[in-house]
C-alpha cells in the first residue's frame, strides 16, 4: 500500500547514518512501515510507526526518526506475507541470504 502514509516519510529515516542503510520500503501503510536495510553493515529487515501528519513517528533517538530492526528469528514471519509484495520476495531473499 505503498503512497497510503500520511505521518512521517518512511525514506527520510536515515539514522544513524553511521550504522543504518536503508536499501528498499518493502511496506508503507497508514500508520506503520517495513523496510530492508544494512544494520552495521549486516542485512535487516525493519520497521517504524509513522505517526501523523508532521510527527516523526516511532522510534526516534536524538530527535533523529530511526527503524527498529526486526529479529533475525522473526523474519519468517513477514517474507511470505501481504506486508512484502509478491513482487519484490526473491530480493529480500536475496539481501538477507535466505
Amino acid at each position: 500500500m505503498i503512497g497510503a502514509n500520511k505521518g512521517f516519510n518512511p525514506r527520510d529515516a536515515v539514522s544513524p547514518k553511521a550504522d543504518w542503510q536503508l536499501i528498499d520500503v518493502l511496506h508503507e501503510g497508514e500508520h506503520w512501515s517495513m523496510a530492508v536495510g544494512r544494520w552495521d553493515k549486516r542485512p535487516a529487515l525493519a520497521q517504524r510507526w509513522n505517526g501523523k501528519e508532521g510527527a516523526k513517528g516511532n522510534p526516534v533517538s536524538h530527535g533523529f526518526p530511526t527503524w527498529f530492526v526486526m529479529p533475525d528469528d522473526t523474519y519468517g514471519l513477514f517474507l511470505e506475507s501481504e506486508f512484502i509484495p509478491e513482487l519484490k520476495r526473491a530480493f529480500v531473499k536475496d539481501i538477507l541470504g535466505l
